[in-house]
């Protein structure tokens, strides 16, 4: 419940700082041109707070918080004095109206790139991408663990996003890439990742397990190193130093291996283990909550702690992805460039077929992300509102009716004619692109769901 709680939290914030950025957009560009503001509309439905400033403009916060609005007096929608007919939005110049729609996309851009810098300046945790043991497509062309990914198709990389990113978008177009990689040795090697083999139907969920793409991590083995008293491992009789090979007959490689078969497997579990030299077998009729994860089943113990060269190399892996005040201006305009290219792509290979549909997301998975980055701190939260900030002024721009991007179209239909629109077309369109939205918006609900079951 806590933790459903803090989602919707969370969702709430995010989406109140971006569209209140993007509202306030297009409410600065109308004031500017003159064009009265009826309302400036944090959140759908009825107002549940508001109140006019000294223009005549309501202020107001209602309840459903998945968008906002600025109501610009106009005589299509309202009726509009001999007086005021100066300051209605469709008695302004083209141009004019055209700077009011595309405001409010703008300033999402301009709020990520802010984002994006003080992302820099605060200093971000990362890990340098550096591969584990290669398996299916990595093995086959020639990688070795602890290499470390520099370039994925001529891009370079710092970070695991990096990585995930562009071996997706080159994925679903099933080409071969150039990789370069630091070797465990210091040398620089290129290698050609044969995407092409991956096959026709992948999903992008499955592309890094299919590509065989496994991030380094400490080994560790199954060994014992602490048992909590009074929990399954310990009433069993398993002591510290015990080396677990099988788990109900399937065999554990490792510590991480353990652990998880352990979370997916239902008591009664079956654990065959050496001590001293000799192999016994042990039964755990039941198994105990995880404190720190509800959702995970655990036998209360604890691994022996890595030596002393492996934690060495470990930490090396880690470092601060932080920049000046100055520095951090390019920085965070190259991330900004870099995000928004990779997003249009991937509209584009939506719209093509290239890539599923099972890639939206809706309301739900934003508060669940939202919640997670918030957890893992202030940088990992700023990044996540820079994408999604993005991603809105994207969204906005498609020549969608309801969108600003669809407004923007008819500004240019009217250029081209050399007269206003009719009424019903418009609002023939309108309806047309209402329904595409609440279409788009269910698909994106559905995902969620999937995603949570």
């Amino acid at each position: 419940m806590v933790t459903v709680l803090t989602s919707i939290f969370w969702l709430i914030i995010t989406l109140g700082v971006l569209v209140t950025f993007h509202e306030w957009g297009h409410f600065l560009l109308a004031r500017l041109f003159g064009v009265k503001v009826l309302r400036f509309s944090v959140g759908f439905g009825k107002p549940i707070w508001s109140r006019f400033d000294r223009h005549g403009t309501e202020i107001a916060v209602a309840p459903i918080p998945l968008g906002g609005y600025v109501k610009l007096l106009d005589e299509r929608d309202c009726d509009v004095s001999d007086a005021d007919k100066n300051k209605a939005y469709n008695h302004k110049p083209a141009w004019q109206k055209f700077l009011i729609m595309f405001a409010g996309p703008a300033f999402n851009f301009i709020l990520a790139f802010a984002l994006y810098w003080m992302m820099f300046v605060v200093g971000k945790p990362e890990i340098k991408p550096t591969i584990g043991e290669p398996v299916k497509l990595m093995a086959e062309a020639g990688f070795s663990a602890k290499d470390q990914l520099l370039e994925v198709d001529g891009e370079p990389v710092s970070t695991w996003s990096d990585v995930s990113m562009f071996l997706i978008t080159a994925g679903l177009d099933h080409r071969d890439i150039p990789v370069t990689v630091k070797t465990e040795q210091g040398s620089l090697q290129e290698k050609t990742l044969a995407l092409s083999k991956l096959p026709e139907d992948i999903k992008e969920s499955k592309m890094m397990s299919a590509i065989g793409l496994q991030p380094w991590r400490i080994p560790v083995p199954a060994v014992m190193g602490e048992l909590s008293p009074g929990l399954p491992a310990a009433r069993a009789g398993l002591q510290a130093g015990d080396r677990v090979i099988a788990i109900n007959g399937q065999a554990v490689e490792d510590w991480y291996d353990l652990s998880e078969k352990i979370g997916q497997i239902s008591p009664p579990v079956h654990l065959t283990y050496v001590r001293d030299g000799q192999q016994f077998e042990t039964e755990i009729k039941r198994l105990v909550t995880d404190p720190d994860n509800p959702d995970r089943q655990v036998i209360g113990i604890r691994p022996t702690a890595p030596s002393q060269q492996v934690t060495d190399y470990a930490r090396s892996l880690y470092y601060d992805l932080s920049y000046g005040p100055i520095q951090a201006i390019p920085m965070a305009w190259q991330e900004m460039l870099k995000i928004t290219g990779k997003s249009l792509e991937m509209i584009g290979k939506l719209l093509l077929g290239k890539a599923s549909l099972e890639n939206l997301s809706g309301p739900i998975t934003i508060a669940q992300v939202a919640s997670d980055s918030a957890a893992r701190g202030f940088s990992w939260y700023l990044s996540f509102l820079a994408l999604i900030s993005l991603s809105l002024g994207i969204i906005n721009l498609l020549p969608v009716p309801m969108l600003d991007g669809g407004q923007i179209l008819f500004l240019l239909f009217e250029k081209i004619k050399g007269a206003p629109l009719s009424e019903q077309f418009e609002v023939r369109a309108q309806l047309l692109g209402m329904m595409m939205l609440v279409c788009l918006m269910t698909l994106a609900i559905y995902n969620d769901i999937l995603r949570t079951l």
